[in-house]
């Protein structure tokens, strides 16, 4: 299977990716019972999203690239065992992550040359090109130092919550922590960002 083919292998019907008529939720069902063209909607619809979390947490396009097309054709050669999914968004992330790292682990063992235990980065994205165009090259510069300083889990959380707009017990099922936990994580580290920006008032809204 391609996993980004628009092909309708089984004749069902389902929506095109235009239309955005059909839950997450109900094309999963449909994706299940051997509809390709629903996987393929998933898949255009979360790919950016997912490649960015890679490569923030990664910064490997070829490994990235290929943990992608693993998960789904994991997904697609599983459809008959899975679970019906009400979440899939969070669901995705969750597989992905536990795919990239098992990668990492992999490339930590069998490559001493090597180092991945580089912090989580974020990188070039349209979100920090639109912030950029609003704030000041200095402020810029400042937060990107700022963020660099954080630790690989407040960056991590902070990616999820704010860049892939996840909710906290999204959050929490992804990285496998409580919810008051990540919750307060994100909480100190907009707290932590705020001091040493010098930011009398909030940052953004936690809600």
């Amino acid at each position: 299977m391609q996993v980004n083919s628009d092909l309708n292998a089984s004749g069902q019907n389902v929506p095109t990716p235009a239309s955005g008529s059909f839950s997450d939720e109900a094309l999963w069902s449909s994706f299940k019972t051997g509809n390709e063209l629903a996987l393929s909607i998933l898949y255009k619809k979360y790919v950016q999203r997912l490649y960015d979390y890679g490569m923030h947490s990664f910064r490997n396009h070829d490994m990235v690239v290929d943990c992608l097309q693993e998960l789904f054709l994991r997904l697609w050669n599983k459809r008959d065992t899975l679970a019906q999914v009400q979440a899939v968004k969070p669901y995705l992330f969750k597989a992905f992550r536990r795919i990239l790292l098992h990668q990492m682990a992999a490339q930590r063992k069998f490559s001493v040359a090597s180092d991945f235990s580089t912090p989580f980065e974020f990188l070039p994205s349209a979100e920090s090109t639109l912030i950029e165009d609003e704030l000041k090259s200095e402020q810029i510069r400042k937060l990107k130092q700022c963020v660099q300083s954080l630790t690989k889990g407040q960056r991590e959380v902070i990616y999820l919550k704010f860049f892939s707009e996840l909710t906290y017990p999204e959050i929490s099922e992804i990285t496998e922590m409580q919810v008051d936990s990540v919750y307060n994580l994100v909480s100190r580290t907009i707290d932590l960002l705020r001091k040493k920006l010098q930011i009398t008032k909030p940052l953004v809204s936690l809600r």
